[in-house]
């Protein structure tokens, strides 16, 4: 990859009085934003931030009755014949797996895709052909569902109104088939109500999210199994529990329930258990194997239209699972100046490795691709989590993995309200008081600890010549891939100060944990 980038940071800013922009007695109103006096910011920035802001006023609680509202007023876009759903769910690899599936897709129909967190701009989130949805369509379907919500007095989050806007552009692009990813578990979550997708997909389970999925992967298991329906195939991953699946999909009497053995054969390029893995042949695999299952819905759909049935060769589909998302093992080369006269190159590797099972994972890519680096002398790692994973077993890893020596390690926190605190961080594991961070004691401190840290460990691995890992949560990876210089669209500081800096709750957050059906 080239290192010729140039850096285009934004400066930082103060948060604004956040509630001054709504009303606190309605959902959503009609009237501009308050603190637009100049009209300096976009329309596109004013809807986002009211997007953002949502779940300040409309606490989140998982369950299906916003979201079926939303849909039903939409006119049940994804329910419709001419689409074709596949739904995705997993701890891990989910979002992997889809962009591979709509990728190979893209090639011979119009595919939508929906995933999620983004990266750097919002509009990654809803995607046609691999294309992000313009802001312009954001203003046009953003403004129709905050119009519905408010006539209909349907309190939706930020995730279900985000949801009803990717199916009303998908439903205006008259895209042929969906990729649809789950935000969170399964069973509840907003995307689940669609009511005959051609393919239900379960990729990985781990202990995630565990307060409010459970904390057994039985548990966790039986919520992401909820997207399970009638009559629909179910493809599931080596890490999910059978008997779970077969059971749940017995009882919602699902068509069939495959492995990726049942379609590819046994993977005789699987490691064995003294070797490493790479997690991204696991993601391939699982996509080749959605792929196959997909094609005998799609070849039915074709003869009951009389067209001549669409089919993938084995070259169509390696080549089209060869894509990765950004920051999945995403190698690059920066040029750092260490001082006046001298420069060097720092290889710099982000993954958004996010919980025990993630970092694992991570862990043997690296050995994999490095099998001649000492870790403990030629690694250096930016790591920032969730609140919600397990931050100590997390850490624990990495640290185990550099040999012990905390000072390899440079802690972060997003400016985001799903973020750990530096100081949770240190609580959990209080070893890693030997390594590097910011001193957080306010928000523009705390927006700013990202960048401080990517700068110090890019130095520091320039002058001990260090490969340096960016790792954790994906809230991180904006901000990590500004300071490293990389030019692509980011939503404005606008928008990012309602994004997360500043708010320590609401945005994707989750409230209590409702019972189980």
């Amino acid at each position: 990859m080239s290192n010729a980038f140039q850096s285009s940071r934004v400066g930082n800013f103060s948060i604004r009085s956040l509630k001054s922009s709504f009303s606190s007695t309605t959902s959503f109103q009609k009237h501009p934003l308050k603190n637009n006096t100049d009209n300096e910011w976009s329309r596109y920035e004013q809807l986002v931030r009211k997007l953002y802001m949502t779940n300040l006023f409309n606490p989140v609680k998982l369950g299906l009755e916003n979201m079926d509202r939303l849909h039903a007023l939409l006119g049940r876009p994804m329910d419709q014949p001419n689409v074709s759903v596949i739904h995705i769910a997993g701890s891990n690899g989910k979002g992997s797996v889809a962009l591979k599936t709509a990728n190979t897709l893209q090639s011979k129909y119009k595919v939508g895709l929906f995933v999620s967190p983004h990266i750097s701009s919002f509009r990654e989130r809803i995607q046609v052909n691999g294309t992000p949805v313009s802001e312009d369509q954001v203003v046009q379907y953003l403004s129709e569902i905050f119009e519905l919500c408010e006539t209909h007095q349907i309190p939706a989050t930020f995730f279900e109104v985000t949801t009803a806007l990717a199916f009303r552009v998908f439903a205006a692009e008259q895209v042929d088939i969906v990729v649809l990813e789950t935000g969170l578990g399964g069973r509840l979550d907003a995307t689940n109500v669609i009511r005959h997708p051609a393919l239900s997909v379960i990729t990985s389970i781990g202990l995630e999210h565990t307060r409010i999925l459970g904390d057994t992967i039985e548990q966790i298991a039986t919520e992401k199994a909820g997207i399970i329906k009638e009559g629909c195939p179910v493809l599931i991953g080596p890490n999910v529990p059978l008997d779970v699946v077969t059971t749940i999909a017995a009882e919602k009497r699902s068509a069939e329930v495959c492995r990726c053995e049942d379609l590819l054969g046994v993977d005789t390029l699987k490691p064995s258990t003294t070797e490493v893995q790479d997690y991204d042949v696991e993601n391939s695999r699982m996509s080749k194997a959605a792929l196959i299952l997909l094609q005998f819905h799609l070849a039915e759909k074709s003869v009951a239209k009389g067209e001549q049935p669409q089919v993938f060769t084995h070259d169509e589909m390696e080549e089209g699972v060869k894509i990765r998302p950004p920051c999945r093992f995403e190698e690059m080369d920066i040029t750092v100046s260490i001082s006046e006269e001298k420069s060097k190159v720092v290889r710099v590797i982000l993954d958004v490795a996010h919980n025990p099972q993630a970092m694992e994972y991570l862990i043997m890519k690296l050995a994999n691709t490095y099998p001649n680096l000492d870790p403990a002398k030629d690694v250096r790692m930016v790591v920032g989590m969730s609140a919600d994973k397990d931050l100590k077993q997390c850490t624990d890893t990495l640290l185990k993995y550099l040999g012990g020596d905390a000072s390899k390690l440079h802690l972060v926190a997003a400016s985001h309200p799903r973020a750990a605190s530096v100081d949770k961080i240190l609580e959990a594991n209080p070893v890693l008081k030997g390594a590097h961070y910011s001193e957080c004691n306010n928000d523009e401190v705390q927006s700013s600890s990202v960048a401080m840290q990517v700068r110090q460990a890019l130095t520091l691995a320039a002058v001990n010549t260090e490969l340096l890992i960016v790792c954790g949560s994906v809230f991180i990876m904006a901000d990590a891939r500004e300071e490293l210089g990389i030019i692509e669209p980011r939503d404005s500081a606008v928008i990012a100060e309602v994004a997360g800096a500043g708010l320590r709750s609401s945005q994707e957050n989750f409230g209590e944990q409702t019972g189980k059906n």
